[in-house]
C-alpha cells in the first residue's frame, strides 16, 4: 500500500500529530484540575476524611456518626486505606499534586512500553508507540476530574513488565493496587493465570483481603454489614445501566445492573478456567494477552470515558501487527477505528447509534485479530 520510505514519513507525521494533540490534553487537563474541576479527587478527599474519623462512608450501614454530603462511596473496601496516600497530609492541594505527578510518571512508564515494543520497526515507529499512550482524550478528564485510571494503567504497565522478568511479588503488588479500579484491573488478573504465576496472585489477592480486613476493622463494621447494606455489593462493576460502553448490551437486553455484574464476572471466571484448561502460553504473548484482556474489561464493567486507558494494551498490540503485516487494509481500518473512538472527543459519537456502536465493536473487533493471529497465523 506504501513504500517504505512513505510508510516511515506517515509514521512519523502521525505521531507528531498525536503526540501534539496529546501534549495539548495533558495540558488543559492539569489547568481545569487546579480550576477546582477535579470533584472525583474532592470526592475522595471526604471520603477519606470520613474513613479517618473511624466512620465508613456509606449511610446505609449502621453507624451513628456520618457526616459526609456524598450518599455513598463506590470504591470498594479495601480502596480506603489506599487513600492515605494521597490525603494523609490532610492538605488537598498536596494530595491534588501527587495524583498529578504519579499520573504523569504512569503515563512515562506506558510512553516507555509503546516506544520499547515499536521500536524494532525504526525509531519513527518507537516515537508513535509513546504517542499512543499520550492522545488519549481520556488523560483530558482523568487529570481534569482528579480521576486515578492513569495511575491504574501505569501499575498494570508495570504488573506486565514484572510478569515478564518472572517478578511474582512486584507484580501481584502492582496489580493489588491497581485493583483501586476493579473495573479496570480485574480481567488483567488473568495475566497471573496465563503465564501459571500463582505466588503473584495469591499475593495480589492476600494484599486486598489485608486492607479490606482492615477497613472492616478500623470503622466497626463487619463484612456481613458490608454485604447486607450492599454499599458497593452488586453494583462495585457496575453502578448504573447507561455507563459507557458496558451499558450498550445491558440497556440492549433489558436487565438490572446486578445482573450484569453477575453475569461479567461468570463469563471472566469461563475465560480464566479456559487459561487454566489449554496451556495458551506459547501462543498467546504477554502483549496480545494484554490487548485481549483490556477488550475483556472494557466490554463486560461499568467504566467512564476516562477509563478508556483500560485499552492501551489493545491499541498498542493493533498498532505492532499492522506493522509487522505489512500495513493490510483489515490492520488499517481496525486500528483507525479504534483509534478515532479513544482520541476524539467522546460528543461526536453521541446522538447516533451507528456511531456509539463502533465504540463498542471497535474493540471487540480488534482482539478478535489478536486471537486470529494467535492461533492460526498472521498470514490468514
Amino acid at each position: 500500500m506504501f513504500s517504505t520510505i512513505r510508510r516511515r514519513h506517515f509514521t512519523l507525521g502521525l505521531a507528531i500529530f498525536l503526540m501534539l494533540g496529546g501534549v495539548a490534553y495533558l495540558g488543559k487537563g492539569l489547568h481545569d484540575a487546579w480550576q477546582a474541576r477535579d470533584r472525583d479527587l474532592q470526592d475522595r478527599a471526604r471520603e477519606y476524611a470520613e474513613f479517618e474519623r473511624q466512620v465508613y462512608p456509606d449511610i446505609r450501614l449502621p453507624q451513628a456518626d456520618y457526616t459526609m454530603p456524598k450518599a455513598h462511596t463506590v470504591y470498594p473496601p479495601y480502596a480506603l486505606p489506599m487513600f492515605a496516600v494521597f490525603f494523609c497530609t490532610g492538605n488537598f492541594e498536596t494530595a491534588r499534586v501527587l495524583l498529578q505527578i504519579l499520573s504523569l510518571a504512569a503515563l512515562l512508564a506506558m510512553m516507555h512500553q509503546g516506544t520499547r515494543i515499536l521500536s524494532e520497526q525504526g525509531w519513527q515507529a518507537g516515537f508513535l508507540g509513546a504517542a499512543l499512550a499520550v492522545a488519549f482524550y481520556g488523560n483530558y478528564t482523568a487529570l481534569a476530574w482528579g480521576n486515578f485510571s492513569i495511575i491504574v494503567m501505569g501499575l498494570i504497565v508495570l504488573q506486565t513488565h514484572m510478569l515478564q522478568r518472572d517478578k511474582q511479588a512486584l507484580a501481584g503488588i502492582c496489580w493489588a493496587f491497581a485493583m483501586i479500579k476493579p473495573h479496570i484491573a480485574l480481567s488483567f488478573a488473568l495475566l497471573f493465570i496465563l503465564r501459571r504465576q500463582w505466588t503473584g496472585l495469591g499475593l495480589g489477592l492476600g494484599l486486598l483481603a489485608v486492607l479490606s480486613m482492615g477497613a472492616f476493622w478500623w470503622t466497626g463494621v463487619s463484612a456481613t454489614d458490608f454485604g447486607e447494606a450492599g454499599p458497593t455489593g452488586g453494583k462495585l462493576l457496575f453502578v448504573k445501566d447507561n455507563n459507557y460502553s458496558a451499558g450498550f448490551w445491558i440497556s440492549a437486553l433489558g436487565i438490572n445492573p446486578r445482573t450484569a455484574t453477575f453475569i461479567s464476572l461468570i463469563l471472566l471466571a469461563c475465560v480464566a478456567m479456559l487459561l487454566i484448561l489449554f496451556d495458551l502460553r506459547k501462543r498467546l504473548n504477554l502483549s496480545d494477552a494484554s490487548g485481549v484482556l483490556s477488550m475483556l474489561g472494557f466490554v463486560l464493567f461499568y467504566h467512564r470515558y476516562y477509563d478508556n486507558m483500560m485499552l492501551f494494551p489493545l491499541i498498542l498490540a493493533m498498532v505492532s501487527r499492522t506493522f509487522r503485516n505489512g500495513w493490510r487494509i483489515q490492520d488499517l481500518g481496525i486500528t483507525g477505528v479504534l483509534a478515532l473512538t479513544l482520541y476524539l472527543h467522546p460528543s461526536l459519537f453521541d446522538g447516533d447509534d451507528t456511531l456509539a456502536a463502533l465504540t463498542f465493536f471497535a474493540p471487540i473487533a480488534a482482539a478478535f485479530l489478536l486471537l486470529r493471529n494467535c492461533f492460526w497465523g498472521e498470514g490468514r
